[in-house]
């Protein structure tokens, strides 16, 4: 099956090309994108927030987001969730790591309990709203989820399948 992007990016040839450029050899390397989120409890509920922004626009979603340049996962679990909540977090334990083919990342989804559990929700611009949902409603929530990585990670976060491969 031959793969095509829609210019080569080194050279910019405007036409399709294959992985490798016909004009100028290079090779492109379609890497996932590294993300990280959490899995935020919270008296047997967990934070879902809507997304006010592109891809998933009014989708629900996990506190979650790309790591930035020299991040480690656990960091950017814990900045995604500070930017898009306003909650400082600590990280409990490693859910799963978990693929978006369609959208071409790799997320490290982690347990985490708020810092200072009677801090409120504060959303930023990629929010809309956010849902504390009980733990035994979760499964009932994945159909309205953006991605299908986060509702597989829930799945395995409620069934207690903590750093399991995916099948």
């Amino acid at each position: 099956m031959s793969r095509t992007v829609p210019a080569c990016p080194h050279c910019a040839r405007p036409d399709e090309q294959p992985l490798v450029c016909e004009r100028c050899a290079w090779r492109w390397y379609a890497n996932p994108k590294p993300a990280a989120g959490v899995i935020l409890e919270r008296d047997a509920s967990v934070l879902l927030l809507r997304r006010a922004v592109e891809p998933g626009l009014g989708a629900w979603d996990l506190p979650a987001g790309y790591l930035d340049p020299g991040e480690s996962p656990e960091e950017a679990a814990r900045r995604e969730t500070l930017e898009e909540s306003g909650l400082e977090v600590d990280l409990v334990r490693l859910v799963g790591i978990y693929t978006s083919r369609p959208g071409n990342a790799v997320a490290s989804i982690y347990l985490a309990r708020q810092v200072d559990p009677s801090a409120a929700v504060r959303l930023d611009r990629e929010s809309s709203e956010f849902a504390w949902v009980p733990s035994s409603e979760v499964l009932d929530w994945l159909p309205r989820l953006a991605f299908g990585s986060m509702a597989v990670a829930l799945s395995d976060w409620r069934a207690g399948r903590f750093g399991e491969p995916q099948s």
